[in-house]
């Protein structure tokens, strides 16, 4: 490692220090100022410190430092999240945090710069061959202007957006059911399963930074989504000479995977959507939506909602909103890639 990586100086505004597990308590209820204050989407806990603490590879006393005030109070924090899980996808999620009364300085300006100068040292340290190029991002919501200001005068770039959507079940009029000639739209089952992944893993390979969904991982997230033979649903080629080479008869190139939420709201919600890439542009993913919202109806459910994660946030919400979906606030992820030569030549250069 440089000399540098000792270093914790961020500004002359705060006495910074490496984040220690002790410090956790004390980032807990920065935290809770913060989230009382902002009134956040996601909001994270003692024990979801603890728990990023523990993960795999965090080595977060080498990565997280803390900012006190004369009293020693910790006001302002900076946490990167390493991952080499995937040796051709490097990435690091960084996170950064300033209590409210500490804003307006440029201290969030600061963290960012150092995090991600940060996260470029811990990249050129476990770089060797076969490493892809580094990605560094954070995830804001969009409402946090402050904060997406210092994160993009850093560097980064808006690259997806998170947001749900909602429509009314009960007593509204659903959209027309249109199936596409070549297709049909059938009750999700285990024997589709397989077929199901591929549809999925395809469907998103395109997607920067996208990496395939295993096997074991596909069928953990089925487990964990109930109902779905009941509430899924699948589109399944049904012509013997189907436009596309790559679509025979009997293949599946759509799928909704659903469930329901049944404690405040009795909701239906589509976890996971996807059309194979030759199948865009026919309907198929309208047909599966509608013919879930169907399904959401006849098993008594209020409301239908979808989480939806985009490059295209404005064509994504004029598609849903066709079917009568209302957005809520959004997460911006915001990030950058860097090439080892590239980062090699700015620290040598």
């Amino acid at each position: 490692m440089t000399p540098e990586w000792a270093e914790t100086f961020v500004d002359d505004l705060l006495d910074w220090s490496f984040l220690s597990f002790d410090d956790l308590p004390e980032l807990a209820e920065l935290r809770a100022a913060m989230e009382y204050y902002d009134d956040p989407l996601q909001t994270m806990g003692y024990d979801d410190l603890v728990a990023d603490w523990n993960r795999p590879g965090a080595h977060a006393s080498h990565h997280a430092v803390v900012g006190r005030e004369k009293s020693g109070r910790i006001v302002a924090y900076g946490w990167n999240h390493p991952d080499l899980s995937d040796l051709s996808l490097p990435r690091v999620w960084f996170d950064v945090g300033v209590h409210p009364a500490w804003r307006h300085q440029g201290i969030r300006h600061n963290l960012s710069l150092w995090l991600i100068s940060r996260a470029e040292q811990w990249y050129l340290h476990v770089y060797e061959e076969g490493t892809g190029p580094l990605w560094i991002g954070s995830m804001v919501d969009e409402k946090r202007i402050g904060l997406t200001d210092s994160i993009v005068s850093a560097g980064l770039a808006p690259e997806r957006w998170q947001f749900d959507m909602h429509r009314d079940l009960a007593g509204a009029e659903l959209p027309e059911l249109v199936i596409p000639p070549e297709v049909t739209i059938v009750p999700f089952e285990e024997k589709y399963s397989e077929q199901a992944r591929a549809a999925h893993n395809e469907a998103f390979a395109s997607r920067p930074g996208a990496h395939e969904t295993s096997r074991e991982d596909w069928e953990r997230s089925l487990d964990s989504e109930g109902a779905r033979a009941r509430l899924s649903w699948l589109a399944i080629v049904n012509s013997p000479q189907p436009s596309h080479t790559d679509a025979p008869h009997g293949r599946v190139v759509g799928y909704a995977i659903n469930r329901a939420y049944e404690d405040e709201v009795l909701e239906g919600w589509t976890e996971r959507i996807g059309v194979c890439p030759w199948c865009h542009g026919k309907g198929i993913g309208r047909a599966l939506m509608v013919t879930s919202m169907r399904g959401f109806v006849e098993a008594g459910l209020e409301s239908a909602g979808i989480g939806v994660d985009t490059v295209m946030p404005q064509v994504a919400k004029d598609y849903f909103a066709s079917m009568g979906f209302e957005a809520t606030e959004s997460l911006i992820v915001y990030g950058r890639t860097s090439s080892y030569e590239e980062l090699l030549a700015k620290r040598t250069g």
